[in-house]
């Protein structure tokens, strides 16, 4: 089962750790590898549906509420040490910007 996890962050446009990865354009999906921004997620969630998670991404963004929105692809999981379920992210998402116009431009990375 594949799922996408989506989360919106405000007021800093940086880098998770470990997610540098190339665009399908072959340009650089995200910064220079800064620290991911100390203030808590706006909103996030899981779907089963990407377009339904882009679509919460853009409200998020369109709200400004928030400045980045990362969808990464996950798979459910379980955690080593303590068999608690969790999701693992399988190294695939995009990365939600508002342009200048007002659309939101998704650049697709790969970690």
């Amino acid at each position: 089962m594949i799922l996408y996890s989506w989360v919106a962050v405000s007021g800093c446009e940086r880098t998770p750790p470990g997610q540098i990865g190339q665009t399908e354009h072959g340009r650089g999906a995200l910064g220079a590898g800064e620290p991911w921004p100390a203030e808590p997620p706006v909103a996030m969630g899981i779907t089963d549906d990407r377009g339904r998670a882009m679509r919460a991404g853009e409200e998020t963004l369109g709200s400004g509420r928030a400045a980045l929105v990362i969808i990464e692809v996950v798979r459910p999981g379980m955690a080593a040490h303590t068999l608690a379920p969790c999701y693992v992210r399988t190294g695939v998402g995009w990365l939600g910007r508002r342009t200048p116009g007002g659309d939101v431009a998704w650049d697709r990375f790969f970690a």
